[in-house]
């Protein structure tokens, strides 16, 4: 078995325990006997269970979402990027629905993120990535004439950043709201 897949399932196995039963409960001899090997493998390839959990999170939090954005097309007019903007925002909620399990281990890392610090630290990076998108998105729209009168990229960018930070965590912890219909009314009052 090569390096490189015996470290994905260790990570693998990481995710479906905290998925199960929490990071806490999780146990370095949990994930050896979830894949087959002995718990002294787990620790040829990682240091700790936190360091297991680590890349995990770091493997979650990579930027899917923010590769080839039709949004930021040269050759966009106005009306595409509001249709694009929407559009964006509700491929990002639907990927919010696929996975139960991931919702769980995504619930687990906000708890975490504040006692492991490289936890926050990727967490956090991750949100300053979302945001430099979105604000990237708001001067686009700026540049192409899709907004009218006083607009400010710096604020509209903060506040569709916070829809969605708020939609995450809705859906997080299954709160009764319409995500969509949400996302939908921000970006459509930017266009007023």
């Amino acid at each position: 078995m090569s390096e490189n897949r015996t470290r994905k399932r260790i990570i693998d196995a990481m995710c479906t325990l905290v998925a199960q039963r929490g990071y806490d409960k999780a146990s370095i001899g949990q994930i050896a006997d979830a894949i087959g090997i002995k718990k002294a493998s787990v620790y040829y390839y990682f240091k700790s269970k936190e360091e297991i959990f680590s890349e995990l999170v770091s493997e979650l939090y990579e930027d899917e979402y923010l590769q080839n954005p039709s949004v930021l097309r040269e050759d966009i007019d106005a009306e595409a990027f509001q249709s694009e903007l929407l559009r964006y925002g509700d491929e990002l909620i639907d990927s919010y629905f696929e996975n139960p399990d991931i919702r769980k281990v995504c619930a687990e890392i906000d708890i975490q993120a504040t006692r492991i610090p490289a936890v926050k630290e990727i967490t956090y990076a991750a949100n300053e990535r979302l945001y430099s998108f979105l604000l990237e998105c708001m001067t686009h729209g700026v540049g192409i004439g899709a907004f009218t009168g006083e607009f400010d990229a710096e604020v509209n960018a903060q506040l569709l950043y916070m829809v969605l930070i708020g939609i995450d965590a809705a859906i997080l912890y299954d709160l009764p709201v319409q995500p969509k219909a949400i996302w939908r009314e921000a970006v459509l009052k930017l266009f007023l």
